[in-house]
């Protein structure tokens, strides 16, 4: 498989989390309302101003699709 259909295939199975809200037309406000938290707690995970908790990960890991993981905030995290 060429490199380019290698990388392709991995940004389609990993997704950060605002990729995933402007892909879907889903506002920050709307996501959080959906999975039940203040809309300001996603506007500080899409800023890397906050980490989520393992619940949080679990709730926006269910509800993209499993398009969202713990990974895709790693480097949140480690920053």
């Amino acid at each position: 498989m060429p490199i380019d259909n290698i990388i392709a295939t991995w940004q389609i199975l990993t997704m950060r989390l605002e990729h995933y809200l402007s892909q879907n037309d889903i506002k920050p406000s709307a996501f959080a309302a959906e999975i039940g938290v203040a809309p300001s707690t996603i506007t500080r995970l899409i800023k890397g101003e906050r980490s989520p908790r393992l619940d949080l990960i679990r709730l926006i890991r269910e509800k993209t699709g499993g398009l969202v993981t713990a990974d895709d905030f790693m480097d949140e995290v480690a920053a």
